[in-house]
């Protein structure tokens, strides 16, 4: 090669390079705004809609959207991508002041401390009473674990600590 190309070569080099660098770092400014970790939330909603299984078949024989209320943090950056990917799972719509049966999972922020993230999920499902304007139904709340594993660095499965389950009284 003479040295005109070589020092072609070295000028296309580094435009690659710089290219890269600038790319990486608009990626890496877009990433660090998200104050939660999207694979933890990933483990988190896979382990709600597990616990939401018997919820899931009792509204799989109609094709229709069913009422879900979901609520997320207002302040989470991933709010609106945690409530879409939810909503299409579990073919869910806002509910109507005519339903008579309405389901909504509630969530905590995500926290993260160590080794371990951790969520706060509770769960209602309510059913208007036939001729009366009271309700009933039942729920449940629990905190959800998901560890972390620190020598292949990912997360693990969710597990559930501490889970309470409530009646409310019949119509």
């Amino acid at each position: 090669m003479d040295r005109r190309n070589i020092s072609l070569s070295i000028i296309v080099a580094l435009a690659l390079v710089t290219t890269k660098v600038h790319a990486q770092k608009t990626a890496n400014e877009a990433f660090a705004k998200l104050t939660t970790d999207s694979a933890a939330w990933q483990h988190v909603l896979s382990y709600v809609v597990g616990a939401l299984s018997d919820q899931l078949v009792a509204g799989g024989t109609d094709p229709a959207a069913q009422p879900w209320q979901l609520r997320f943090p207002p302040d989470d950056p991933q709010r609106q991508l945690l409530q879409t990917q939810l909503r299409t799972v579990l073919r869910a719509r806002e509910p109507r002041p005519a339903d008579t049966l309405v389901r909504s999972p509630d969530f905590s922020p995500l926290l993260v401390s160590n080794d371990t993230a951790r969520v706060e999920v509770s769960f209602e499902e309510t059913r208007k009473c036939p001729g009366t304007g009271r309700t009933t139904g039942f729920g449940w709340s629990t905190t959800v674990l998901v560890p972390r594993v620190p020598r292949f660095r990912f997360w693990g499965a969710a597990f559930p600590r501490a889970t309470t389950h409530g009646d409310r009284a019949a119509c």
